[in-house]
């Protein structure tokens, strides 16, 4: 069958009306599926088949059926997908997917086994989870990766090839979910004929990733995992023997960096409960989405720099044209622009270790930052903030929502955090240098030299295929800026996702970003090489009166202290903390050991009604305990949908036991911090 308008099926002699006819039939109805349930999907389709039926796209395969089964022809090079009776490779492929744990499968949720030593005072990396330690401690001692699961739960299909493999998988274990990849449309196409995902879909959940790219695709992959994160610990995955294992490791970027990992819970209710320190003491509060309509970050070209390899290699254009732009740098590259005396305007940082310190060593003796903007978000370490004058800090809201109708400004990285508040301030001509996002594409270095959080990538195994998942190691392939493809690793796309998801929102048509970086391409940003800059075009900027322009626009959106209103937001936040203590309380008095459906039943119940809380008195918290709940919940009730699980009972409660423990603590240290703040401060 040719790709475009429905044609007989090439049937090498035998007559197959029956089989055309269900063929196309199975075909009209996964198009009405698509239509009505998959409509980004529907939409792809209908544009490839437009071009197939105008002769804008010639076809480059051809479904035919061959003696008892259906084969694809490449009608460049004249081979066949399968080779060979389609129906054994099927069965093939079913036959190797079982219920396994350590079988064709990828941990959704990490496991960290620390020696038992550890476990009263853990490291420093891992006092942020503290308290799933002991759970995942207790998993890891009663099962094992080499048990099997009662059910299967979600399931990744990497290539669907003609998909008859995917029907037969779904008759063998039923998962509840799929994700199905395939990067060739016109592959995916031919499957319409030949697989009822029509069918699928009435008893499963199914998410399509069809020709997508990396960014799409982890926002596909992302909403996959949102949904029933529960099921997150072990999930199944098949992969068609021709599709490439480029998907396999965008699928384990995507596990890499779900943001419970890359900012665990209790990280993230320090981060909500640290502006109570500094809050109501004189300090500014920006408000990074107000009216900066006519701001001097309006009037000048403003060049945003971090700690990419671009940054030093640019950096002899970077000494002879800095006094051109607004510089906004963020903190960590301070020591090396001191070297080059390259003063910046506006300092970012996000960074709340006693590290960061380190930043600021050399660069504050010969009043090299007494101009500078300090713009901060909400953990900075008090030992930093000590180091300025009151007027000099401006902190901006991180997601805390402390200051009604502020706006929030949150990413991985202070590269693209310090980008997305550049557009916020209004800059209409916008540069950014050293905001690679990818590993030098010859030496593998993550970042300038003199950059101490930089290492080397190994680019020589780039394309090696690993079972470890790494944020930094592991390296991926990703469309380049001045490059058609750079490599990157997990850490750095997570930024580049943050921008793909926030530049169409902040940015407006008559702002200009100009990525002067040889990194990943950035979603709605112009390539620009620093050679191809007229610097004669650009004035010289008198930085002095700079200094002062940028601190009174900042101000302007500022306020030093919290409102009546506000105030009384915190109190309900405490309103809304206790009762989420007493209902804990409740469930403690009341739970059942008896059985585990039981007490599953109950523990799902909790869960449910803390994650359901609505309002901004209930949203840090609640985001405190759904990123808890991905750690525990998913281990729990994997731990439960074990094989052959003896002395259930027991199991249940010592796992209820940590699990109360770490509930209550959440909550203690909240209401805590907010009765001391409205004791001392209001």
């Amino acid at each position: 069958m040719t790709v475009g308008a429905y044609n007989k099926i090439l049937t090498k002699g035998y007559k197959m009306q029956d089989i055309e006819e269900k063929a196309y039939e199975t075909y009209l109805k996964n198009i009405e599926y698509f239509n009505k349930e998959q409509k980004e999907v529907a939409k792809v389709l209908a544009i490839f088949d437009k071009a197939l039926n105008s002769g804008d796209y010639q076809p480059t395969l051809d479904l035919e059926y061959k003696e008892g089964y259906f084969d694809v022809k490449n009608l460049i090079t004249g081979q066949y997908l399968y080779g060979g009776d389609s129906n054994k490779l099927s069965v093939k492929l079913k036959n190797s997917v079982d219920t396994n744990k350590d079988h064709q499968t990828f941990e959704g949720t990490p496991l960290y086994n620390i020696p038992d030593k550890l476990l009263a005072n853990p490291p420093e990396d891992f006092k942020v989870v503290e308290g799933v330690l002991h759970i995942m401690k207790y998993y890891a001692m009663n099962t094992t990766p080499h048990s099997s699961m009662i059910d299967v739960d979600k399931f990744i299909v990497v290539g669907t090839g003609l998909g008859m493999h995917i029907s037969m998988i779904d008759e063998k274990i039923s998962p509840k979910q799929y994700i199905i990849i395939e990067d060739n449309l016109e592959l995916f196409r031919l499957s319409l004929f030949t697989t009822s995902y029509y069918k699928l879909a009435q008893r499963a959940k199914l998410y399509f990733s069809i020709a997508d790219d990396e960014n799409a695709f982890v926002q596909i992959m992302n909403s996959f995992l949102e949904n029933q994160f529960f099921y997150n610990r072990y999930i199944k995955y098949i992969k068609f023997p021709t599709h490439t294992d480029d998907k396999i490791k965008q699928i384990q970027n995507a596990l890499i960096t779900q943001p419970y990992i890359f900012f665990p819970y209790k990280a993230t209710l320090f981060k909500y409960l640290k502006p109570l320190e500094y809050m109501n003491d004189g300090y500014n509060l920006l408000n990074v989405g107000g009216n900066f309509n006519n701001s001097v970050f309006k009037e000048k070209p403003v060049l945003v720099l971090a700690a990419g390899p671009s940054l030093i290699e640019n950096i002899e254009w970077l000494k002879a044209n800095h006094h051109k732009f607004i510089i906004i740098a963020i903190s960590t590259i301070l020591n090396t622009l001191h070297k080059h005396n390259v003063k910046p305007d506006v300092v970012t940082q996000l960074d709340g270790g006693d590290t960061s310190l380190a930043f600021y060593e050399n660069v504050l003796e010969d009043g090299f930052l007494d101009n500078a903007a300090m713009v901060f978000g909400s953990n900075i370490p008090v030992k930093v903030r000590n180091m300025f004058k009151k007027e000099q800090i401006f902190y901006f809201d991180e997601g805390e929502n402390y200051i009604k109708n502020y706006t929030a400004l949150t990413s991985p990285c202070i590269g693209s955090v310090s980008l997305i508040l550049a557009l916020l301030l209004n800059a209409k001509e916008l540069y950014m240098l050293g905001i690679n996002l990818a590993v030098d594409q010859e030496t593998g270095q993550s970042h300038s030299a003199d950059y101490m959080y930089g290492y080397q990538a190994d680019t020589a195994n780039k394309d090696k295929l690993s079972n470890v998942m790494e944020n930094t190691k592991n390296l991926f392939q990703v469309k380049g800026n001045f490059r058609e493809i750079v490599y990157t690793n997990a850490i750095m796309h997570a930024s580049v996702q943050s921008l793909y998801r926030n530049m169409p929102i902040v940015k407006k048509k008559e702002q200009n970003v100009y990525n002067l970086n040889d990194g990943s391409y950035i979603s709605l940003t112009i390539p620009k090489k620093v050679k191809d800059i007229n610097s004669a075009l650009f004035e010289d900027i008198d930085k002095n009166r700079l200094a002062v322009s940028i601190k009174e626009d900042l101000k302007k959106n500022s306020v030093i202290k919290l409102d009546d209103k506000d105030i009384l937001a915190i109190s309900l936040r405490l309103l809304d903390a206790k009762e989420t203590y007493n209902y804990l309380q409740n469930y403690s008095n009341s739970i059942s050991y008896s059985n585990k459906e039981q007490y599953l039943y109950d523990l799902l119940g909790v869960v449910s009604h803390i994650l359901h809380k609505q309002g901004n008195q209930s949203i840090n918290l609640t985001a405190v305990y759904l990123s808890f709940f991905k750690y525990s919940l998913t281990i729990i009730l994997d731990f439960f949908n074990t094989k052959d699980l003896k002395n259930a009972k027991r199991h249940i409660k010592k796992f209820d036991k940590l699990m109360q423990k770490e509930m209550f603590s959440i909550v203690d240290i909240y209401i805590k911090d907010l009765e001391k703040f409205l004791k001392e401060r209001c």
